[in-house]
């Protein structure tokens, strides 16, 4: 079954005021740009294949890599309609961009709940004693069985495209009250209460303060290669002087590496050994400060920012103490000024690294979106 992610960023967003809400920043990004990083998790799993984000006609903005973009229509649902001709996909989740905080866990239900026949949506009771004005009175409205509706809301794709462009108006709220008229059959999970709609003022002051908040995750990165005659060691970039060098498929430089890949396990991406092969010619020789300026790259990609680096390597010989400025010099030209420590230690001859047969490199990493 294969499955479409459709972020509508299409609507004016006029009760907010001022620059449409779905282009705000948000965090350092671009209100639109939470969803797509749920997105792109949501790829990654294997749960879906495509990624569809709906903008305003008169919007250039360039399509972030893998993402097809559509024009929107001058209605959601015509916005809605555009995005189901851009892809072909059996079901699409549609997701409203001003929902920026919409959990993986509850894409995950979603798709566990469809049926590939059924629409499903996510409903949450509503917890509020609610109210109604009639004829001036105010009167009160019983709340049981009362349900605030979400997005992102799965359905299979060929029938939603038939009935919107069968329907004889678009006077429906969302795609679910459409497919209710039809008698179509509709299906729900538990929705979430962080997944609120950036409406008026209030929730966008709300929105700020969580995405302020960040997010924080810790990674851990380890390498380990031999010490051999005739190969140059290359630390952090930085060749030392020295009888001895590491050896590696690459130029070997395992500072380098270990701080790789405590990015990108902070980030929950794939390893280097996994990215950059060792059986792959393309990387024989490769520059390892190249691999770690893409690994970076690749977690910036995810909406992440290094906070800090630390690294203990465990060398008998040379002693690294006089390179050290220059090897942190070197990794702040990739990682950024006054975000890292590098320390030294000996092997105090105990072991592989005691008897300069290894070097030994740990490193940890802070990242914040």
């Amino acid at each position: 079954m294969s499955r479409a992610f459709v972020i509508l960023a299409a609507g004016r967003g006029t009760r907010l005021g001022g620059e449409p809400k779905q282009f705000r920043l948000l965090g350092g990004r671009p209100v639109w740009g939470w969803s797509l990083e749920t997105a792109r998790i949501l790829r990654r799993e294997k749960l879906i294949d495509r990624i569809v984000l709906v903008l305003p006609p008169e919007n250039a903005l360039t399509a972030p890599d893998g993402v097809t973009v559509a024009a929107g229509g001058a209605s959601r649902a015509l916005s809605v309609l555009s995005a189901l001709r851009a892809c072909g996909e059996d079901e699409v989740l549609l997701h409203d961009a001003a929902r920026p905080f919409a959990g993986v866990p509850l894409c995950r239900r979603l798709i566990a709940a469809s049926t590939g026949e059924n629409a499903v949506i996510p409903l949450l009771p509503e917890a509020n004693a609610l109210k109604k004005i009639e004829n001036g009175r105010i009167e009160p409205l019983d709340r049981d069985g009362v349900y605030i509706t979400q997005t992102p809301q799965l359905f299979p794709r060929a029938a939603l495209r038939e009935l919107l462009e069968n329907a004889p108006r678009a006077d429906f709220k969302d795609e679910a009250e459409l497919w209710l008229q039809r008698g179509e059959t509709l299906d729900w999970v538990a929705g979430e209460n962080m997944n609120f709609k950036v409406t008026e003022s209030g929730d966008w002051e709300m929105a700020r303060k969580i995405a302020d908040a960040g997010e924080i995750r810790t990674g851990l990165g380890y390498d380990v290669h031999p010490l051999v005659p005739g190969r140059r060691l290359i630390l952090g970039g930085v060749i030392v002087d020295s009888p001895l060098g590491l050896d590696g498929h690459s130029d070997a430089d395992a500072l380098a590496h270990a701080a790789a890949d405590a990015l990108l396990s902070a980030a929950g991406l794939p390893d280097i050994g996994t990215l950059y092969p060792a059986g792959d010619e393309k990387f024989k020789d490769a520059d390892s400060m190249a691999l770690l300026r893409d690994a970076l790259a690749k977690v910036n990609a995810e909406g992440w920012r290094l906070e800090w680096l630390s690294a203990v390597l465990t060398v008998q010989t040379p002693r690294l103490a006089p390179w050290k400025d220059a090897i942190v010099r070197s990794l702040e030209t990739v990682l950024g000024s006054g975000r890292l420590s590098v320390t030294f230690k000996s092997g105090e001859r105990v072991g592989p690294a005691g008897e300069a047969q290894a070097v030994f490199v740990w490193a940890s990493t802070t990242l914040r979106r």
